[in-house]
């Protein structure tokens, strides 16, 4: 329907434009022209066990929507693209025509047969989404004046920090075998077909 071929539509400009692009484009629009969003910085701090952190203020909350947005509408195309061929490449299997013959509603089998078969691959991919998301979002940092991994990295790299450069590379490579033992895990969970292997 037009509400598909809209959701289409913008999930395909957040795959063609450049994150960069787009994010100064959002600081020109919500930052200067209507001035309702902070540009640049994370805001004001909390700390938590000694940690400064502006997730749990007002004012971190409204610095982290556009680059949070900026960061993640790559991700959300991707998702969406990759749902829409799931769930149509699933919709012509056998067992789907099974059990609409069987009177199984259309909400039961989009949420239950469908879901489960399309999350599989969703779950490898949004996986290591996630892991070079925060692992790389250099670009996205860098614009907005994020003090995250991706900006730390570079200012590191630029005054040749080894041991800075030496512990992003560790955390990274740890991050990334977490997620991937998270997602055999979350198989076993959504798919009862898939066993780890010697596993009854």
């Amino acid at each position: 329907g037009g509400l598909s071929k809209s959701v289409m539509a913008v999930s395909i400009l957040g795959f063609s434009l450049p994150t960069f692009w787009i994010g100064l484009m959002m600081i020109m629009l919500f930052s200067v022209k209507l001035g309702v969003l902070p540009a640049s910085g994370r805001g004001a701090t909390v700390d938590v066990f000694g940690v400064p952190v502006s997730l749990f203020t007002a004012d971190g909350l409204a610095h982290l929507i556009l680059p949070a947005f900026n960061l993640a509408l790559f991700k959300i195309s991707l998702v969406i693209r990759l749902t829409r061929a799931g769930v149509l490449e699933c919709l012509q299997q056998d067992f789907i025509r099974f059990a609409r013959a069987k009177g199984l509603s259309e909400s039961r089998i989009v949420l239950v047969h469908v879901l489960k078969n399309t999350l599989i691959p969703l779950i490898t991919v949004i996986g290591l989404e996630l892991g070079s998301l925060i692992a790389f979002a250099v670009v996205t940092e860098t614009i907005y004046a994020w003090p995250g991994m991706g900006k730390l990295i570079i200012d590191s790299i630029a005054v040749l920090d080894r041991p800075v450069i030496l512990a992003y590379l560790m955390i990274t490579v740890v991050m990334f075998s977490l997620i991937n033992l998270l997602v055999d895990v979350l198989y076993v969970l959504v798919d009862p077909r898939v066993r780890l292997e010697g596993g009854n």
